[in-house]
């Protein structure tokens, strides 16, 4: 995704949104998330960083290596400021680096009261912002089911973390570096992000809680479908909960651990590797062993 379509999609987005009720206003991370103590199993990790981390064969996880610059679009400039510095706030706390404000957005949600309208707005007035996504991406961000589309725009790195040159349209990996069986000799990263979601599914919601639920879904290629039914508590449910249904009021121990694990595992590392380092992280933020020098909980 090219970063210079960005700035029309303000005016794309706002001729379609609709703003969240002021009632759902809430300040940035201040809503505590209660944890209470269970046995957690190897299997339980697992299964939830395996859920969360979805590959081809052979594959790598991606993740952002450049700064952190947050849009939110269609909502109240109150709000919008409160989602914006929650989603700044959370990146810092799991490694992430953060831009200034005087920034070009590359993680971009997007509040609107027709998600299949948006998209097809933005396929046909800004095609750059779906750049470098497949046909079968591109129809999976259509199709998928919902109140809610999110999707990420990749660049591809060396093991140094220099993009690699495209010449005839072919990459080209120029390095000095020497081969290894062990580690990759380039990997995947995020260029942008964006979530769309319509206005109805944020009812009862607030500003803390879609900003986390933004982070967990464009800070990672993460699909809640792909979560099993017991999983464990997960921001990733607020968007498909039935009503009346209890769901986090803000990231969980799972979630945070799970970003804290992604954005510390070493680079270059092949995806069964990558997800071991998560899983490691994630069972020291579960059973309360993080080091001092990790940042507070957001």
């Amino acid at each position: 995704m090219r970063l210079a379509p960005i700035a029309p999609l303000f005016a794309a987005a706002a001729a379609l949104a609709a703003p969240v009720a002021p009632a759902a206003a809430q300040s940035a991370g201040d809503a505590p998330i209660v944890v209470t103590g269970e046995r957690i199993t190897d299997d339980e990790i697992g299964a939830f960083v395996e859920a969360l981390t979805p590959t081809p064969v052979g594959g790598q996880i991606a993740r952002f290596e450049t700064q952190i610059c947050p849009a939110a679009l269609g909502l109240p400039a109150e709000q919008r400021a409160a989602v914006e510095a929650r989603i700044r706030l959370v990146a810092d706390a799991v490694g992430l680096r953060v831009a200034d404000a005087k920034c070009a957005a590359n993680v971009v949600v997007m509040v609107t009261r027709d998600k299949k309208a948006l998209l097809a707005t933005l396929g046909k007035k800004y095609p750059d912002f779906f750049a470098g996504l497949t046909p079968t991406e591109r129809k999976r961000i259509r199709d998928e089911p919902g109140p809610v589309a999110a999707w990420q725009a990749g660049a591809v790195v060396n093991a140094d973390g220099q993009r690699l040159a495209v010449e005839e349209g072919v990459a080209v990996n120029r390095t000095t570096r020497v081969g290894s069986r062990i580690t990759a000799a380039a990997r995947p990263t995020f260029a942008a992000a964006a979530v769309v979601v319509e206005v109805a599914a944020l009812e009862g919601l607030t500003p803390t809680q879609l900003a986390d639920y933004v982070v967990m879904r464009s800070f990672a290629r993460t699909e809640p479908a792909k979560l099993a039914a017991a999983a464990p508590a997960t921001i990733l449910r607020v968007m498909d909960a039935p009503a009346g249904t209890a769901v986090p009021i803000t990231l969980t121990e799972w979630d945070y651990g799970f970003l804290r694990g992604l954005y510390a595992a070493p680079p270059n590392l092949a995806a069964p590797a990558q997800r071991s380092a998560i899983g490691r992280t994630l069972e020291r933020q579960l059973g309360g062993d993080a080091d001092a020098k990790d940042p507070p909980r957001p």
